[in-house]
């Protein structure tokens, strides 16, 4: 397993979890994919401000508009895939 997918598998489990209890793996389950999505829309957000910072500090407008528009299609694909899940805003702790 990726150490960063078992990292969010750790995140996700609790130590009061009863692995015998289909609740609780449900409950587990639901944590884990939200962590998963939310992995994903972090990546996608972190791309978008990087290219909006790199849009603002070009020179070449072409470059700039292009860089901009990548930006906001991350943002457009962050709300899509929180769509797609079902997931507006994870608050897991």
């Amino acid at each position: 397993m990726n150490d960063r997918i078992r990292e969010v598998w750790i995140k996700a489990a609790r130590e009061d979890s009863d692995p015998d209890n289909w609740d609780t793996q449900e409950q587990f389950i639901e944590r884990f994919a939200q962590l998963i999505v939310k992995e994903c829309t972090n990546l996608l957000f972190d791309e978008s401000e990087r290219l909006y910072a790199y849009s603002s500090e070009c020179d070449n407008m072409r470059e700039s508009d292009e860089a901009e528009l990548a930006a906001e299609k991350c943002v457009d694909l962050i709300t899509m895939i929180e769509a797609h899940f079902g997931v507006e805003e994870v608050l897991l702790e």
